[in-house]
C-alpha cells in the first residue's frame, strides 16, 4: 500500500462495507474493472477527483468524507457520524437492490429521470 493513498483506501473499504456492497458492485457502478477498484481500495492506485466524486455518490456521502481524517478531528463527532450511518435503511435491501442503488447514484439527473420512468413503466406491466 502506498502510504500516500492509505487514508483514502481505508475510507473506501469502510464505506463499501458499511453499504454492504461487494467490490464487483462498486466496480460495476463506476463502470471499471473489479481489479481497478480493488487497487483503489488497497491503496496501490490513487483515486482521481472525478472518481472520488462518483464513489461519494455511490456511498451517499460527501466527497470529503472519503479523504483521510484530520488528526485533530473531534473523536466524539466522528463517533456520532458513524452511529448515524449504522442504522441506515440500506441494510434492509437485498444484494441486487444495493447494486442497483449504487449504479443509480452515479447517473446524471437526466439519466435518473429516465431510470425512474422506466421503472414506472415496468411496474405497470404487472398490473
Amino acid at each position: 500500500m502506498n502510504p500516500k493513498n492509505k487514508g483514502v483506501a481505508e475510507k473506501l473499504r469502510y464505506y463499501r462495507e458499511s453499504c454492504a456492497l461487494s467490490h464487483q458492485q462498486v466496480a460495476d457502478a463506476l463502470n471499471v474493472e473489479r481489479s481497478t477498484y480493488t487497487k483503489y481500495e488497497s491503496g496501490s492506485s490513487a483515486v482521481n477527483v472525478k472518481m472520488l466524486i462518483k464513489l461519494a455518490k455511490i456511498f451517499n456521502v460527501n466527497p470529503t468524507d472519503l479523504l483521510p481524517d484530520d488528526p485533530d478531528d473531534d473523536e466524539r463527532a466522528k463517533r456520532l457520524r458513524d452511529a448515524a450511518r449504522a442504522d441506515s435503511p440500506i441494510y434492509q435491501l437485498s444484494k441486487d437492490e444495493r447494486g442497483l442503488i449504487a449504479r443509480y447514484r452515479v447517473l446524471s439527473k437526466a439519466e435518473k429521470k429516465q431510470a425512474v420512468e422506466l421503472m414506472g413503466k415496468l411496474s405497470k406491466k404487472d398490473d
